[in-house]
């Protein structure tokens, strides 16, 4: 098949990054700008019973539901009366237990209510758009915040690159405006501390001999 041949100059993404320094008032700047991604905000674990009223008479499944609540505070064991009473099939295999979870991720007058709590303490009937809830609160976990030298070192790898990226992309568009003809490629690469590299012929599809599978090189090479 048909092949071709190349001269290229190569500036090396790996080698750039070697060369770059990140100064420390850019890793704080970057800290403080994105404090959000460090942080894990507060949550909570808790387990409820929910009793449904769609389509059902809301009076009625109230007086249940205060029924429920009259035995939870009598001491019954919550986790055995989800069990049977839930209406929640995804949290009563579990004895009503919902897992950890953040604002957000609950109807509102659920999060307003179970956020509200301390551990060991059960809510009052509490009325969402699903039906009557009993919430006990199992457990609260703090916001947190990564400190920045637990951070740093990711920090400072991400602006490197950043860095190197941006250098690179300086320097091919200097190569660029400078190379106008073949000829032009030996001399700007002596001006940039670069060497010219010949690939040997390769076809469509092939890996380019030195540089590998490089669709884009490939492309532009029959291209031109």
């Amino acid at each position: 098949g048909e092949q071709r041949s190349i001269k290229y100059l190569l500036l090396h993404r790996d080698q750039a990054r070697q060369n770059v320094v990140v100064p420390p008032n850019d890793i704080q700047r970057f800290y403080n700008d994105n404090i959000q991604q460090y942080q894990t905000p507060e949550q909570l674990r808790a387990s409820h019973i929910l009793l449904k009223t769609d389509g059902k008479d809301e009076a009625v499944v109230k007086k249940r539901a205060e029924a429920l609540l009259a035995q939870v505070k009598g001491g019954a064991n919550f986790a055995d009366l989800a069990r049977k009473e839930s209406e929640d099939e995804g949290s009563k295999a579990n004895g009503g237990d919902l897992g950890l979870f953040g604002r957000g991720r609950m109807v509102p007058e659920f999060e307003t209510a179970a956020f509200a709590m301390a551990p060991g303490q059960t809510s009052d009937l509490v009325r969402s758009q699903f039906g009557f809830h009993i919430i006990r609160v199992a457990e609260k976990v703090a916001a947190t915040t990564r400190p920045l030298d637990e951070v740093r070192p990711q920090i400072q790898e991400q602006l490197a690159q950043q860095l190197a990226d941006t250098q690179i992309g300086d320097r091919a568009r200097l190569l660029e405006s400078r190379i106008k003809d073949p000829g032009d490629l030996t001399e700007a690469a002596g001006e940039q501390g670069l060497m010219v590299q010949e690939s040997g012929y390769f076809q469509r599809g092939d890996p380019v001999p030195g540089l590998g599978a490089a669709p884009q090189v490939t492309s532009a090479a029959f291209t031109l």
